[in-house]
């Protein structure tokens, strides 16, 4: 296949779409009180096992979901680029991503984290909001994907000519894989000396940054190799079920050895170590599995998913809306923690992808590929 083919993929649609839900679900779960920072948390939460099951899910979450993200993107951009030349590569790229990143830093996030003070009984200088508060928030993606697509740019500039695409190179072998992960962890944890999990800068938590790029360059691979075309269900199983029990043998090595202070985000010790060494295990386990199950049972044209997938982007821009808004009608209707996290997952994603089709029915926001 030419990179420069435009061909469609529902699986990749279906895979995005479920991604997509699984970020608001990990929202959702994280105002209810699992690990992790959220604009706003429910007054009434998990405690006990069930936030440290809920933790343990997001660990789980946090190991592939954006990473996955980065490898789709990756692997869908060399035909991108192909088609239209650097040049107008770089435009879509600036009109797609870089214009709502700046609608979102400038005027979603200032306008949210208004809505919340207010929601909240705080006097709310609106001009003074508007002035400050200017972040990313999970818009981190879109920026840090940005980088990485003009870097992508820069390299193929310098290189000038066109990567060979082999129809007949092999998967990724065991030990590629097994190397793969070894570098990916001893990555994190050298990272995480210097810049641990909940460290961030401007939105973007250098700690989770090894497994990002890795995938990205792995996106980029898997099209010059054919890999997405040739692998299948059985190529990804035992690797599904190594993350599996990687899974069990973390939480029980964690409940074995951990101490009161949290150790896990970095630092010269055995629990951020393992840490480091456990995601990669679950990236590539999760990862290839889900790329080859969608594959696999996930393939067939359907229109229906075909239009939530082209929703799902303006859908992640502005699902931090939708979750906030059911976390105050579920606090507000006393759900409890369980009760409320389910009403507010499917709210907002119904409301989202609901409200993102109607936005994306005025004609330039279509055309701009929002």
């Amino acid at each position: 296949m030419s990179p420069a083919a435009k061909t469609y993929y529902p699986y990749l649609d279906k895979l995005r779409v479920f991604l997509t839900c699984l970020v608001i679900f990990h929202h959702t779960a994280v105002a209810f009180g699992a690990s992790g920072g959220w604009y706003y948390k429910s007054s009434d939460l998990w405690s006990g096992w069930s936030q440290g099951l809920m933790s343990l899910v997001m660990g789980i979450d946090q190991s592939y979901f954006m990473a996955l993200f980065f490898f789709i993107s990756a692997w869908l951009m060399p035909a991108s680029f192909e088609r239209k030349g650097a040049g107008a590569f770089v435009r879509d790229r600036l009109v797609r991503l870089g214009i709502p990143l700046l609608i979102f830093i400038f005027l979603l996030n200032p306008a949210l984290v208004g809505i919340i003070r207010f929601y909240k009984g705080v006097p709310v200088d609106w001009v003074q909001v508007f002035l400050h508060n200017h972040y990313p928030g999970p818009m981190w993606f879109v920026l840090t994907l940005l980088v990485f697509e003009l870097l992508y740019v820069a390299y193929r500039r310098c290189r000038k000519t066109v990567p060979d695409v082999s129809a007949t190179a092999a998967l990724p072998s065991v030990r590629d894989i097994v190397a793969f992960m070894l570098v990916m962890g001893l990555t994190a944890f050298a990272v995480r000396l210097a810049c641990p999990v909940g460290k961030n800068w401007f939105g973007l938590q250098f700690g989770f940054f090894p497994l990002y790029v890795g995938m990205f360059l792995a996106g980029v691979a898997a099209v010059r190799n054919g890999w997405l075309e040739r692998m299948r269900v059985r190529n990804a199983a035992g690797w599904f079920v190594l993350a599996l029990v990687a899974i069990v043998a973390f939480a029980a090595f964690y409940f074995a050895n951990h101490t009161s202070g949290d150790l896990l985000p970095g630092g010269w010790n055995r629990m951020a170590f393992a840490y480091a060494m456990w995601e990669p295990i679950l990236c590539v386990g999760f990862s290839y599995f889900l790329l080859a199950a969608f594959k696999r049972w996930g393939n067939e044209a359907d229109r229906f998913f075909r239009a939530l997938a082209a929703d799902s982007y303006m859908t992640y821009v502005l699902h931090p809306f939708f979750v906030v808004g059911a976390t105050f009608l579920a606090q507000c209707r006393g759900m409890g923690p369980w009760v409320g996290a389910a009403f507010v997952c499917v709210a907002a994603i119904v409301t989202g992808f609901g409200a993102a089709h109607l936005i994306r029915r005025i004609p330039a926001v279509r055309r701009w590929g929002w």
